[in-house]
């Protein structure tokens, strides 16, 4: 969720800190930075930006600053924990406003700003139903997904899980309502983009599938029905495959069902499983390394937990399949990490050969992303429901009080810097065309990156 969120924390929410809006020893940024800006990526279109991977890029952001230093920030209607996504120089996010007159209905916003300026371009309003949600979840969890022919949003309640489409100009494409979504917690799961299909993991507590949409008219493609456990928030990971190799294109997806799979997004068909998270599935995976013998294997990580903090994270090596024929490839566990480094909501960030966990209560833990063996665990404070990103030689992240915090991309624990926001903030940063976005539950944020 989250999750940016994917997603949201579902433990039992820390007290929270009095913050100030104002640090000492803030560097000012430029005031903006122009399209298309070297060293960052030129969109973030989903949850954690491109690939799922959290990559901002080389260019250099503050590792402090003051509320002056922002190149602008803009009131969203209502709240959400929706992580804001960037396609074309455009900023989306999603909020949600309960009607004061009737504490039944609400008003689900997917709003559109322009990036350099904040200006508002374009807002969609969508009448629905209040339904009972986890205090650290709310009704507009899910991150949008954008490509080149619009942008897609996805919000439900237990009756029905819909998907919204808009082209980027603002006028409404399709509307698709994929059924029920059981769930004690309310909904939070992020879709995902594959060519011309709009993947929707939808593992909960009543029966389970993964809808593949057509992105040009919503229509099912196809559906993989699943085993039913606890609700998954998990967002999927879209790996493209490479050509001329044995490692098809494939949709990886964790969930407590059935642990970490690999499916073929081009057929629903699954290619490889390993049943292996015990715990609600949170997270996204995430690739981190080449698995050594020379077959191709990927190392991939996936998290899992509960609100007591009993998690655990596992690496399997996710084999290098054909994608046509074959039974399914239960793949071999690389490597399993406990309570002590495993997060559940944030979501795992992988740097070169480093794995950042970046725990839900303010634990960050560094390690070999091929062993998982620990090169350091340092403690930063708060809690935190956002996954981190990596800017500029640095790793950000933003705690639930609002509190941006900037450690080194390095083999020892050092924090350069901390600004508070003074809001809540249950999403995960965004990176594009030299510019950070940061949202809160009531806001959307953007910092120039430093000049060059």
């Amino acid at each position: 969720m989250p999750h940016a969120v994917c997603l949201r924390s579902f433990s039992v929410a820390a007290a929270w800190l009095a913050v100030g809006l104002l640090l000492a020893g803030s560097t000012r940024p430029r005031a903006d930075a122009p399209a298309g800006a070297p060293g960052t990526p030129r969109d973030w279109p989903g949850l954690r930006g491109e690939g799922a991977a959290g990559q901002g890029g080389v260019r250099r952001f503050p590792n402090s600053w003051a509320a002056t230093d922002w190149a602008w920030s803009v009131d969203l209607p209502g709240t959400g924990h929706a992580s804001p996504v960037v396609w074309q120089g455009q900023v989306y996010s999603a909020s949600a406003l309960v009607d004061p007159a009737d504490a039944t209905q609400c008003m689900r916003t997917l709003s559109c700003h322009e990036a350099a300026t904040g200006k508002l371009l374009w807002q969609k309003k969508i009448l629905g139903p209040v339904e009972a949600f986890n205090a650290q979840n709310s009704l507009a969890s899910s991150t949008p997904v954008a490509d080149a022919a619009g942008v897609i949003w996805l919000w439900g309640t237990r009756d029905n899980l819909c998907a919204e489409a808009f082209s980027h100009s603002g006028e409404q494409r399709w509307h698709a309502d994929l059924g029920a979504f059981n769930t004690e917690h309310g909904f939070a799961g992020s879709p995902a983009l594959w060519r011309d299909l709009l993947v929707v993991p939808m593992e909960q507590d009543g029966p389970s599938k993964i809808v593949a949409l057509d992105t040009a008219t919503g229509k099912p493609r196809w559906t993989l029905e699943r085993e039913k456990a606890r609700t998954a928030y998990s967002p999927p990971l879209v790996l493209e495959g490479r050509e001329g190799t044995l490692q098809p294109p494939q949709i990886v997806l964790g969930s407590m069902a059935h642990g970490l799979t690999g499916i073929d997004p081009a057929t629903g068909r699954v290619l490889w499983e390993r049943k292996c998270l015990p715990k609600r599935s949170v997270s996204c995976p995430v690739v981190v390394a080449q698995a050594p013998g020379g077959k191709g294997e990927r190392i991939i990580v996936g998290t899992c937990g509960d609100g007591g903090g009993d998690n655990t994270l596992v690496a399997v090596r996710a084999p290098a399949v054909g994608s046509a024929g074959g039974e399914t490839i239960e793949p071999e566990v690389a490597y399993q990490l406990d309570r002590s480094a495993a997060p559940y909501v944030p979501s795992p960030l992988a740097v070169g050969e480093k794995l950042y966990l970046w725990g839900d209560r303010g634990v960050v833990t560094c390690v070999h992303a091929a062993t998982g063996k620990v090169i350091y665990r340092g403690r930063v404070g708060g809690t935190f429901s956002g996954s981190p990103v990596a800017v500029g030689g640095a790793i950000l992240n933003v705690s639930a009080d609002g509190e941006v915090i900037v450690i080194a991309d390095s083999d020892e624990f050092d924090v350069l810097g901390r600004t508070a926001l003074g809001e809540e903030v249950r999403s995960s940063p965004a990176v594009a065309d030299g510019r950070l976005f940061i949202r809160s539950a009531g806001r959307l944020f953007c910092l120039a990156g430093l000049p060059e």
